[in-house]
This record gives structure tokens, C-alpha cells and sequence, in this order.
């Protein structure tokens, strides 16, 4: 009986000694990451494995002690997994490296005259940014910014798209072409343009602005000159005048960084007068870049030639308006 009952300690004993064994044991974890290198945007899971812990924590959150999360970081991350028993501890870390998405491209592109006759000819001109390959259906591959005189023979869509690491963007541009009205049909009119009055009195009330060197900020003087234009322009009568805002620059730099900065410039004061209340539908925008440049060196905008002339947004009367008497 005596020898029954010391076995049966003996059995109790090496129990309590083995939970205390294992009780002390130090936790383990590990931590793996599909990827340590991704894209910015791109997905990454984590993934971690633990043993005799407690609690497991991963970058300070209470996760379970085996399991994987999927996460999208912006920028480089450490991944830090912590398992926990009692005061003893045991990590491991995984560093995800990011880097930035390239750039999206972007492309303009737009034609001097959206309606000819048939044997007339157009310049497209386009500008675009962050793209290595630049495309416009029937002209093939052309640099990522300039301009083509086009002569179509039917009415023409010109579809273009710039390629970067970024992606793709895509912009077009519509040439309508009608039948030259033959000489015995056409009205008997005299040569002056639509509504002369018009036309003069626009270039009373809607004037040039220009601008700062490499510059498309719309200046104090020239905002001036915009509230102005777009009083005039929201009268009822002056309500369906369609205008065209051509960008120009000095002959410094290269052409395509001028017709990009045109493009810039003459949007700027398309964008101020829509903020006035001038309908964008009116207003057409072409960037001549330093196409039309004549300065010669430094001087005031007065001045013609020169470089500070130069650097100018031109307002040109199309069409519409209420006819005045002369």
C-alpha cells in the first residue's frame, strides 16, 4: 500500500514539475511577407506563427497567435509581430519596401478651326505630360508635344493617347469638313466678317492680358481686365458670343515647353472667366507657343517687339452676339 501510495507522488511530482517546465517555456513567433518590395497601390500579406505564447500582437495590434492579413502601404512599412507570456517576450520583423506609382499621363489636344471646307487645311496641336510614347490616329507616333498642319478630306476624329509607366491617357479632337458651296449658289453678300460691330466692340470691352516669365499665374492687372470682359460678356445680348483665348509666349526655350505654357496660360484665363460666370462652351483655347513671338530682349508688355509682349493671352471674336447698328 505504502509503495502504491509513493508512486502516485512520485507521478504528482513529475506532473507539477513538467507544467512548471512549460509554463516557463519563452514564446516563439514568426513572421513572413509575400513580397518586400511593391509597388505603391500594390497588396502585400503578412503572415505569422507563434508557439507557448500568451497573446500575439502585430505592429501593436491583438491578433490571433497563428493567422495572415492582407495590407496595401503607401509607404515603406516594418511589419513587427510580438508573442507574450507572463514578462517573456520574442519578435520577429519584416521591412516592405514602397516605392512611389509613377505618374499618370495626361494629353491635350485640339485643333486651330473645328469646321472647314474641303481642300482648307487645320493645325492640330497637342501637349501632354509624363509619357514616354505619345500616339494620334493618322499621324501615327509625334513628340509629346506640337503641332501639324492637316488638310482632311472628310470630317475627322484625331484620337490621341499618351503611354507612361503611369498608364494612359486619351484626348480627341474633332475636324468637321463640309462641300465648298458652289459659286452660283452662294449668297450675294459683301466680304466684311459677321457681325463687324460686334467683333469691334469685343475688342473693346474683352483685351489682352499677359503675363510673368515662365509664369501662368493670371496677374492683379490682368484679373482686372477679366472682371471687365466678363461683365461685358454676361450681358443678355452678349450671351451667345463665342470666343477663342490663344496662349503665347517669348522665343526662349524649347518649342515644347512654349506650347505647353501657352496651353497653360490660356486656360488660366478661360478658367478665371468661367468663375465669373462665362460658360466654358464658349470660350476655345489654343496654345501658339512661341509660334508668334517677335521680341528680341527684355522690355514692357507695351512694347512691341519684345519678350515681355510676348508673353500674352490673345482674345479673338468667332461668332454669335446680338447685330448692332453701325
Amino acid at each position: 500500500m505504502k509503495r502504491k501510495i509513493s508512486r502516485t507522488v512520485a507521478i504528482i511530482f513529475a506532473t507539477s514539475i513538467l507544467a512548471g517546465i512549460v509554463g516557463c517555456a519563452k514564446p516563439k513567433v514568426t513572421l513572413q511577407v509575400s513580397r518586400d518590395r511593391v509597388q505603391q497601390g500594390e497588396d502585400v500579406r503578412v503572415n505569422w506563427t507563434s508557439k507557448d505564447a500568451k497573446q500575439v500582437t502585430l505592429n501593436g495590434k491583438a491578433v490571433d497567435k497563428t493567422g495572415a492579413e492582407v495590407f496595401n502601404p503607401d509607404n515603406t512599412t516594418t511589419y513587427t509581430a510580438v508573442a507574450t507570456r507572463g514578462k517573456k517576450e520574442a519578435r520577429d520583423s519584416k521591412v516592405v519596401a514602397v516605392t512611389p506609382r509613377p505618374a499618370r499621363p495626361s494629353i491635350r489636344i485640339s485643333a486651330d478651326q473645328e469646321a472647314i471646307t474641303r481642300g482648307q487645311s487645320t493645325t492640330l496641336r497637342w501637349t501632354s505630360n509624363n509619357a514616354d510614347r505619345v500616339t494620334i490616329s493618322e499621324l501615327g507616333t509625334v513628340p509629346s508635344s506640337g503641332s501639324r498642319v492637316v488638310s482632311p478630306s472628310q470630317s475627322t476624329t484625331y484620337d490621341a493617347a499618351a503611354t507612361g509607366p503611369g498608364g494612359t491617357d486619351n484626348a480627341s479632337a474633332r475636324v468637321t469638313v463640309t462641300e465648298e458651296t458652289p459659286a452660283g449658289d452662294r449668297p450675294r453678300t459683301n466680304t466684311s466678317p459677321p457681325n463687324p460691330t460686334i467683333a469691334a466692340i469685343f475688342n473693346q470691352w474683352v483685351q489682352t492680358i499677359y503675363f510673368e516669365l515662365d509664369k501662368s499665374d493670371i496677374l492683379p492687372q490682368s484679373q482686372d481686365k477679366l472682371r471687365r470682359a466678363a461683365g461685358w460678356l454676361t450681358q443678355a445680348p452678349n450671351r451667345s458670343i463665342v470666343f477663342r483665348i490663344e496662349g503665347n509666349c517669348d522665343p526662349r526655350g524649347t518649342e515644347e515647353y512654349n506650347i505647353g505654357l501657352g496651353e497653360r496660360r490660356a486656360q488660366a484665363a478661360k478658367e478665371f472667366l468661367a468663375s465669373l460666370g462665362v460658360e466654358t462652351s464658349r470660350i476655345q483655347t489654343v496654345s501658339y507657343g512661341k509660334e508668334r513671338a517677335a521680341g528680341t530682349g527684355e522690355g514692357s508688355p507695351d512694347q512691341s517687339p519684345s519678350w515681355a509682349h510676348d508673353r500674352r493671352d490673345d482674345f479673338i471674336y468667332v461668332s454669335g452676339g446680338t447685330p448692332r447698328n453701325p
